[in-house]
């Protein structure tokens, strides 16, 4: 075994390295071989000092390599850890495993947690999962809790003492539907994690002004019992506080917790049941408790739901003559893709169209297997109603997102599943011969291997940077990329794969991902403001994607120089900084010494250093959110949407509460019309994938949105029906 090379440590990075091990035995063997590292001590030395061994300090080395401080959090495999928090575990495996792998298998989990396999074994069979499968999960506490698909109600935190307050779904309230996607999953579990790894002050008793509280929030969630069912209290007591006097306010039932979870844990993994279940209700809920815990509330209580908003009207709707069945169709479609799952008397209250016009447009799409039915769902007397939701794999479409830095390539079902991903760094060639012989090469594989040959492959997407000629198909000299003037990729890549292609704007294609995969959550009007190594803006206004004359729509950069007041001598708007957020980030952290602007990387690293708590990190991220945050004032205020959504690839876990937080003041606080028009700012669904995954669904968006013209015409390919014949 060669050693590997020191790893070089700024003075920075080797305090934020200390700061992070101070107090912990836990962590002070990985710190050390890291700092062996950084000192030139060769793997065998390092070994023999530390008593551990030599493939333990390598992968530690490169763990640190390639993820900074992120890497070590993982526990060493070297020994079995003092003890394993089960509820970590079970949080972990239903956040799920990155792209394109569906679950985790119990070998990968236990590597990727630093456990062994059969004690990562042991803590599914206890708790009832085995990784692919999710429901029940019982819960180990005193009485056992099982789990199906359940509710967070609230939160209760003093001294030493948690409770968390959850109840079951009653059954006529499921809704079968798709579960949030993956990298949603992970990237909320992650966005919990950092919230409440932060330390906080406490108390070494429960006081009686939080009892008072703890009685309050009973009272408040038992008066919804009725239509919830009874309330379920996980509680952490180790002082014995509450079991000595706590309150019983009604049917609640206590389930003590064991060591072996903590609440921190349990919370994130009960979070991720409910977008597995439940994800259009599972994300307010999710915004508003993390709001809770960014201001350290000790008390937290799920926000009413009220009912469930239908989709917004569409004029016009439901035409039955004129050769307008594939309108209607889609319309059928586009209904049950935003609700998840909806009987066919559902359908036609949604849509308008008559119940014989759904029974022969469900029974078409049931015949071609483009729907498939649910389990029956009871609804009073007469005859139980039949969901129907769309079959995921009844299609797929391939998304390509050319950056200055990379190509993205996924294939997506039509529910929105990654079910491959691959990239290829573009450091070496960036030229455009060989940049479309590697997309035609990387789409001729997917076609192969990456879905069954019975299931139909509508078409490419390709996210490009603009500016381009959106008819035409053409890029048209995009900044950063040398050589791309008058560019007919579209066209081009039509021929070399004889399959339908579109062009789209990246940041067209990440509203239209988000809309597609956001499902009912997103129906409505929103802007989607995209950073990466640039920033634009998406918008879906009116029903619809909006594109502009030329599909140029979006150029956010000139907008936020004249909301910043950075104008040339001439008076026109300045080319501003803070609207390529990686490359400045990277810029001022590598002057500030916390990376090597070289190096691989650099802008994981100085996202690492943010979540290590470097205050020089976080002033860096929080000088060009602030303007980002001003150009989004100018977006709002011009179409005066209530959703902004922020997503991209630099807007990483580690940071994303940061450039929410800037963007949520600015734009709730600048804004002519902020009395009457609240903004929310949400992450994204899709984040670092956006454009990719959203230059594929823009392929499903011109097959099946309901309209009558479509506005972008792929390139000249087979079209394929519905049926896919």
């Amino acid at each position: 075994m060669h050693d590997l090379p020191e790893l070089p440590l700024s003075e920075t990075a080797r305090q934020a390295l200390l700061n992070w091990a101070a107090g912990r035995e836990d962590r002070e063997v990985r710190a050390r071989i890291i700092l062996d590292a950084a000192n030139g001590i060769s793997i065998s030395d390092s070994a023999r000092a530390l008593g551990i061994s030599r493939p333990t300090v390598t992968s530690w080395r490169n763990r640190y390599a390639a993820q900074g401080l992120e890497g070590l959090e993982h526990r060493p495999r070297s020994g079995r850890p003092p003890r394993i928090d089960e509820a970590d575990v079970i949080a972990a495996t239903l956040a799920g495993p990155p792209a394109p792998r569906r679950a985790w298998s119990a070998r990968a989990l236990a590597d990727h947690l630093g456990i062994s396999h059969t004690a990562l074994s042991a803590v599914w069979r206890r708790w009832g999962v085995d990784g692919e499968t999710f429901s029940p999960v019982t819960m180990p506490t005193d009485p056992p809790l099982r789990c199906d698909q359940p509710l967070l109600l609230g939160l209760w935190r003093d001294a030493e003492a948690t409770v968390l307050v959850v109840a079951e779904r009653l059954d006529e309230a499921r809704r079968p539907g798709s579960p949030a996607p993956a990298a949603e999953r992970m990237a909320r579990n992650t966005a919990l994690a950092a919230e409440l790894s932060l330390p906080r002050a406490s108390r070494l008793r429960v006081s009686p002004e939080a009892r008072a509280e703890l009685t309050a929030l009973l009272h408040t969630v038992g008066d919804g019992a009725q239509r919830i069912g009874p309330s379920r209290l996980l509680v952490w007591d180790p002082a014995g506080d509450l079991e000595e006097s706590g309150p019983e306010v009604g049917d609640e039932t206590w389930h003590l917790a064991p060591d072996s979870m903590s609440w921190s844990a349990t919370l994130s993994a009960i979070c991720s049941l409910e977008l597995l279940h439940s994800p259009a209700t599972a994300r307010p809920m999710l915004d508003s408790l993390l709001d809770a815990l960014r201001s350290d509330r000790s008390v937290w209580r799920r926000p009413d739901e009220g009912a469930a908003p239908g989709p917004p009207p569409r004029t016009p709707r439901a035409f039955d003559q004129l050769a307008l069945g594939s309108f209607n169709e889609k319309l059928v479609i586009e209904s049950i893709r935003e609700a998840g799952a909806l009987s066919r008397v559902e359908i036609a209250q949604r849509t308008g169209l008559t119940p014989q016009a759904v029974s022969r447009i469900t029974r078409n799409l049931l015949t071609s297997e483009f729907l498939v039915e649910d389990a029956h769902r009871p609804a009073g007397k007469g005859k139980p109603r039949v969901p129907l939701r769309l079959r995921a794999d009844a299609a797929h479409a391939i998304g390509i997102h050319l950056d200055p830095e990379m190509i993205t390539q996924v294939v997506v079902d039509l529910c929105g599943g990654v079910v491959a991903r691959r990239q290829v760094s573009l450091h070496e060639r960036r030229d455009p011969e060989w940049v479309i012989a590697q997309v035609t090469r990387m789409a001729q594989e997917a076609v192969v291997a990456g879905r069954p040959a019975s299931d139909p492959l509508l078409g490419v997407g390709v996210a490009v940077p603009g500016p381009l000629d959106a008819e035409a198909g053409v890029i048209r000299n995009p900044p950063l990329f040398d050589g791309w003037h008058d560019v007919a990729l579209r066209d081009e890549l039509a021929k070399r794969l004889e399959i339908p292609v579109i062009l789209e704007k990246d940041v067209t294609a990440a509203a239209i991902g988000e809309r597609w995969i956001g499902a009912a959550e997103r129906a409505g009007d929103f802007v989607y403001l995209y950073l990466g190594a640039g920033a634009g803006c998406g918008a879906f206004l009116n029903g619809d994607v909006y594109r502009g004359r030329t599909g140029n729509a979006g150029e956010f950069g000139e907008l936020c120089a004249l909301s910043v007041g950075r104008l040339t001598p001439e008076g026109g708007p300045a080319m501003v900084a803070e609207c390529a957020p990686m490359p400045t980030v990277v810029e001022r952290a590598a002057a500030a010494g916390l990376v090597s602007a070289e190096e691989p990387g650099a802008y994981e690293r100085a996202c690492a250093a943010v979540l290590a708590g470097d205050e020089g990190a976080r002033e860096i991220f929080r000088s060009v959110a602030r303007v980002v945050a001003r150009g989004a004032v100018g977006v709002t205020d011009l179409l005066d949407t209530a959703l902004l959504i922020v997503g991209g690839p630099a807007v990483r876990p580690e940071v994303t509460d940061l450039f929410l937080s800037e963007i949520d003041t600015a734009v709730n606080r600048f804004p002519v019309a902020r009395d009457i028009r609240r903004v929310r700012v949400a992450h994204s669904l899709l984040n670092e994938s956006a454009a990719a995954v959203g230059a594929a669904s823009s392929v499903f968006h011109a097959a099946f949105a309901p309209r009558l013209r479509t506005h972008v015409t792929p390139a000249a390919g087979p079209s394929i029906p519905l049926d896919g014949n």
